[in-house]
């Protein structure tokens, strides 16, 4: 009967040995598969933050380049317009030099020298 109990004990043990083994593999599978997991969502977000950070890289690109062409457009213009006030101011000082040599600059009105003066 002893033999028989010890028997039993002996499977019982090799049972639960055999359990605490099953059970401590499926922890180990879990736990390789929780970090398998874990790394996968690091990599999804890490391409997902790249693409982003790519993305505000071509738009602020995209907005230097728009502000630099800007830039060239207001340059051009200013320099445009620099170089015809420059040929206004030099009509005009032509105009008054013209004036002044003309005879009778005391005289009241305009006379026809003065009047050809005068842009048509």
């Amino acid at each position: 009967m002893i033999a028989a109990l010890q028997g039993r004990a002996a499977q019982a043990l090799i049972g639960l040995a055999l359990l605490v083994g099953l059970l401590l593999a499926a922890w180990l599978v879990l736990d390789r598969l929780d970090t398998m997991i874990e790394r996968a969502e690091k990599a999804a977000i890490e391409k997902r933050d790249a693409h982003w950070t790519a993305e505000i890289e071509r738009g602020n690109a995209e907005a230097n380049r728009r502000i630099a062409d800007q830039a060239k457009a207001a340059l051009a213009i200013e320099t445009d317009a620099n170089a015809r006030i420059r040929a206004v101011e030099n009509q005009l000082a032509s105009l008054e030099t013209a004036n002044a040599a003309l005879p009778h600059g005391d005289a009241c009105g305009l006379g026809r020298d003065r009047v050809r003066l005068l842009p048509h």
